[in-house]
């Protein structure tokens, strides 16, 4: 059914193009994966995966009397051996398939189709229409209703938790390149009545703010309410100080309060997760300092503390990254980098029977890219106390045959916990350009 949907509403955007489609710009993406993978389940059986995916993009613009565009992106898959996903041997979705309409004045547009909406605190997917519109003083206004993109059925289930319809807006007002603050929110029509979870309709209101009082200092960040248990649902925000042009210096606060920021999820609410806590609030504050030592190479160094109900943990580390570019071929360079970071975690954050969470973590990584060919190494290891360490290696080649067209491959090797033994490989073709309306490359 969801197949079906998808297959009709690319029909009715693609059909709802213009004749002078054929002289406007068109942008292709395109994607193509294929791979190659062996893993040895512990407790299990050996798993051969063979996943072929394709990912297509596709812009017109400059439609009819050049303000109005098309924009269309999905993705489709089949397995050629076991299930790798889902239990099934082939999937596909339409990601996004939308008209757009830019009028001239007042930054406004308007855009019909499957589109995501990010506006404020809203960040959803929507079969529907959407318009935003400068005001004058500095306001701005926005709004955008459809009906909700559904997703799988839950298990035992014969609806995915979601209601039937969307909508919402947003107001805001900015002053000059130093202010802009919104307030947006959104509706669900009532979500349906499961038979093994209980959650709530997706309804929530906030505040957005964007604050930069002095070139050196900016400060963004958003808070939400949860309408259905009357209650702040998030707290989000970033601070961000440039003293020197080499020195950045970074500070976040993030607060999450399950029930209200997952009242809707059924996922997240359901009765037989034991191990979910409705009313638990957790917490986040970190900073990161990146100094740009010489034009090559850069310093990074970060801290995290996290707490929640069952206790704290700590994550802090660094990481030296360096590049090298050759002056006359600004497309061959040289990175790679080396970082390592710990998190220091109590018993509190261990599933049994292990003592403790915490762990080492190691990366290392080196890329080459030049106008013909371009190489990878990557190397990723979790280090625990007391129970088996994860680690993965990946090696990349690929080449570009123009600048539009490129060949790539990887090859990785890893173990962890649950797989005693994981090989994979990944074959890409990808191709991405632009034709000008007379039908030649740009």
């Amino acid at each position: 059914m969801k197949k079906t949907c998808c297959k009709l509403l690319c029909s009715a955007v693609l059909l709802s193009v213009p004749l002078p489609a054929l002289a406007a710009e068109i942008s292709v993406d395109a994607s193509t994966l294929f791979g190659i993978g062996q893993r040895d389940v512990s407790g299990g059986k050996k798993e051969s995966l063979l996943p072929a995916t394709q990912f297509l993009g596709l812009d017109v613009d400059r439609l009819a009397d050049g303000n109005l565009s098309l924009h269309t992106y999905g993705w489709g898959r089949a397995d050629l051996a076991d299930k790798s996903y889902n239990g099934k041997n082939e999937d596909g979705s339409l990601t996004y398939g939308y008209l757009q309409y830019r009028f001239k004045q007042a930054n406004a547009n308007i855009r019909a189709g499957r589109t995501f909406i990010h506006e404020g605190i809203v960040n959803e997917q929507l079969d529907g229409l959407s318009v935003r519109t400068d005001l004058p003083a500095g306001f701005g206004v926005s709004a955008f209703g459809g009906a909700v993109v559904h997703g799988k059925n839950l298990s035992g289930e014969n609806s995915d938790g979601k209601g039937a319809s969307l909508f919402g807006g947003r107001a805001s007002y900015r002053y000059g390149s130093m202010l802009e603050l919104g307030i947006s929110g959104l509706y669900e029509a009532k979500a349906p009545t499961l038979n093994s979870y209980t959650h709530g309709s997706h309804r929530l209101t906030g505040i957005d703010l964007w604050l930069a009082p002095h070139k050196m200092v900016s400060l963004s960040g958003q808070s939400s309410y949860n309408p259905e248990t009357k209650s702040v649902a998030e707290h989000s925000y970033l601070l961000t100080v440039t003293p020197l042009q080499q020195l950045i210096v970074s500070a976040e606060f993030n607060e999450y309060h399950s029930q209200n920021y997952f009242n809707s999820s059924a996922l997240f609410t359901s009765k037989h997760m034991l191990t979910y806590n409705p009313s638990e609030r957790s917490r986040s504050i970190g900073s990161s300092v990146s100094y740009q030592l010489t034009k090559e190479l850069e310093l990074v160094a970060d801290y995290k503390h996290y707490s929640r109900q069952l206790g704290g943990a700590d994550r802090y580390g660094a990481e030296t990254r360096f590049t090298l570019t050759r002056p006359a071929y600004q497309s061959d360079s040289i990175r790679y980098g080396v970082g390592y970071h710990y998190l220091h975690a109590g018993q509190e954050f261990a599933s049994a029977p292990y003592t403790t969470a915490s762990y080492h973590e190691l990366r290392g990584y080196l890329m080459h890219d030049t106008k013909g060919y371009f190489a990878a190494l990557d190397a990723l290891g979790f280090f625990f106390k007391g129970r088996k360490s994860a680690w993965e290696g990946t090696v990349s080649l690929g080449y570009h045959f123009t600048p539009a067209l490129a060949l790539s491959g990887d090859i990785s090797y890893g173990k962890n916990p649950e797989f005693s033994d994981e090989s994979k490989g990944l074959l890409r073709l990808t191709y991405n350009t632009t034709f000008a309306q007379n039908g030649v490359k740009k």
